[in-house]
């Protein structure tokens, strides 16, 4: 578990590794696996949750808007998992939104 200080407030992270398959071929092997690690972050009470997948481990999906979540940190929360963790390029799911995953 990781922990960012930011602005007062403090979030644990969790990355838990996952490993998604489907498609199950006669030799034992899969059509499509994907891998990565899902990630929980924490406040108080509160579980924000993403992905990022192995296979472009640059790029970060929330699986809601962050903003509310975040507020102000925002910035530096985007700061951290870009130094820390090298990503480059975080969406999140609009539920509302003709794509799916937005860019922001």
């Amino acid at each position: 578990m990781e922990t960012l200080i930011t602005n007062e407030r403090t979030y644990d992270i969790s990355f838990i590794p996952f490993e998604d398959k489907c498609g199950l071929n006669e030799d034992g092997t899969y059509e499509i696996a994907y891998s990565g690690h899902y990630i929980d972050i924490h406040f108080n009470e509160d579980i924000f949750e993403g992905k990022i997948y192995e296979e472009s481990k640059y790029k970060i999906s929330f699986f809601s808007s962050p903003f509310p979540f975040f507020g102000e940190d925002i910035e530096m929360v985007k700061k951290y998992f870009q130094e820390k963790h090298g990503i480059l390029e975080f969406y999140y799911l609009d539920i509302d939104s003709d794509e799916g995953y937005v860019e922001f």
